[in-house]
């Protein structure tokens, strides 16, 4: 009896001790939009994407070049020469259908590459914030669906990457 009275008594000291957790959130996009350095990301992504554009439309204007020559030279051509043409149009067409589908994930890889050192950089002071102050859990508020408590970190970490 002495012994479940003991283990009941440790128990009951002990429980509060361990759901005592410190919970706290952040909006690590209003913290990565504060970044210094952010805004020429996007500068670089527009110049990405205005790189590509370009050597799209000189696919274009080369396959258009060479399909209006072709639609003028047709009927004086030989089956050979005919043949040799449409297949170059063909190929360079291909090229084009190619380029656009694989543009968009270009796109999508040149960003990443661009944000990764921003989200690492905010990711190294939340991990900061949350062992100098000793939060068991942090989320993000940009996916969660709701809460009701906990400590709003933000500053904390704008603090530690020196934004205001």
């Amino acid at each position: 009896m002495k012994k479940l009275t003991l283990i009941l008594t440790i128990c009951i000291f002990c429980i509060p001790f361990t759901f005592a957790q410190k919970y706290g959130h952040v909006n690590s996009n209003d913290v990565m939009l504060a970044m210094p350095g952010i805004d020429s990301v996007q500068m670089k992504l527009v110049d990405f994407q205005k790189e590509l554009s370009i050597i799209y439309e000189n696919m274009v204007n080369e396959w258009q070049t060479k399909k209006e020559k072709f639609d003028k030279e047709a009927g004086t051509m030989s089956s050979a020469v005919r043949k040799l043409r449409e297949d170059e149009i063909r190929s360079i067409e291909n090229r084009i259908y190619e380029f656009q589908s694989t543009v968009d994930q270009d796109i999508e890889e040149e960003q990443v590459r661009l944000i990764a050192p921003f989200q690492e950089k905010v990711q190294n002071a939340i991990n900061d914030v949350a062992a100098e102050h000793k939060f068991a859990y942090i989320f993000d508020t940009r996916i969660l669906l709701y809460y009701d408590g906990g400590d709003d970190v933000t500053p904390l970490v704008k603090k530690k990457l020196g934004i205001r």
